[in-house]
């Protein structure tokens, strides 16, 4: 009896059947692997970021990145996918990304995930601002402003660090040699070095892109893609830069968020609100919330049972609700 011809047999769709004398023989296709019965596509360089291996080299990626085999990052900010509050900037993250209250602005404490809730600093009340001797500070939408209507003490000069810098004067900051600050009628700017790669006395360490030296390349961590000096990018939910031949990583940085509960989907580096308690990965429990079991017993939160007449779901009581899932590999041998 020829099992292939009849369809009577357990290959798998991505699997050659093979008759023989005493039955038949699965045999995975090229590009999946598995015992015949079972075959899995295969991706020779893997799906990264939480991605899934659909078919022979394909990956199908998560929200948020691209590339044959999810390793690139879709920057929503770059390309203009997502508008934030004009009190607020893009930041990319990878997967995803958050809007950032710009300088002169912090947020009011609700954490608005589009920046609405960026709110202006008064630098005047707080007296953060720099105006100097008979100066008057006069708040400004995101800084201030120092007006000095006449008299001796009107100079602009202004206030830096426990010291006076003149009206005019500019100087390069003692903590970081690649930003220049200048004085200005009593306001202090500061705005990063200016790089001329043309200039042969220019510093590569304040303007590593204009370094082309081989030896200040840098290779990536699975040692497949060749970066330049003062190139950057993400590996394991760090941000990765090149220096002069040396890679430096540093965790990225996740926004503060205030709600009751949060989750972190696979493939993403920072943990994002969710209303449903079930869906959550963090949280206290409040042993005061309890639940109904199907047995009419109350359980405490935190709590795990067995469902009445279906051994593969366990369920949990997360402060009040009752959560179930389904044992996928216990109802296949079951």
């Amino acid at each position: 009896r020829d099992e292939c011809d009849s369809g009577q047999h357990n290959c798998d769709e991505n699997a050659i059947c093979t008759n023989t004398i005493r039955g038949h023989r699965c045999t995975c296709k090229p590009g999946y692997v598995g015992n015949g019965t079972i075959c899995r596509a295969f991706c020779e360089e893997g799906c990264r970021y939480g991605g899934t291996c659909v078919a022979p080299n394909t990956c199908a990626c998560p929200s948020g990145f691209t590339g044959s085999h999810c390793e690139k990052d879709i920057d929503e900010c770059a390309e203009g996918i997502i508008e934030c509050h004009n009190h607020s900037r893009c930041v990319n993250l990878p997967g995803w990304y958050h809007c950032e209250c710009r300088s002169g602005f912090h947020d009011n404490g609700t954490y608005s995930f589009s920046g609405k809730s960026c709110v202006d600093i008064d630098e005047c009340a707080l007296r953060t601002h720099t105006c100097w001797n008979d100066s008057a500070c006069v708040n400004l939408a995101g800084g201030f402003d120092c007006l000095c209507p006449s008299g001796p003490s009107c100079t602009g000069d202004c206030l830096h660090e426990g010291g006076l810098k003149r009206n005019g004067q500019v100087w390069t900051l003692k903590k970081d040699r690649c930003s220049v600050c200048s004085c200005k009628d009593g306001k202090i700017f500061c705005r990063r070095t200016a790089c001329d790669c043309e200039n042969l006395s220019v510093d590569f360490f304040c303007c590593p892109e204009c370094d082309t030296r081989v030896t200040s390349q840098c290779l990536d961590q699975n040692g497949h893609k060749l970066y330049r000096s003062g190139d950057n990018w993400t590996y394991s939910c760090q941000q990765c830069r090149c220096l002069e031949g040396e890679v430096d990583c540093w965790p990225l940085a996740c926004p503060t968020l205030n709600c009751d509960y949060t989750a972190m989907s696979e493939g993403e580096c920072c943990p994002h609100c969710v209303s449903d308690p079930c869906l959550a990965d963090n949280g206290t429990y409040d042993i005061r919330k309890t639940c109904l079991d199907d047995y009419g017993i109350t359980r405490l939160s935190g709590s795990e049972w067995t469902m009445l007449g279906s051994p593969c779901t366990t369920c949990k009581c997360k402060n009040g609700n009752v959560c179930c899932s389904v044992d996928l590999e216990c109802l296949r041998n079951n």
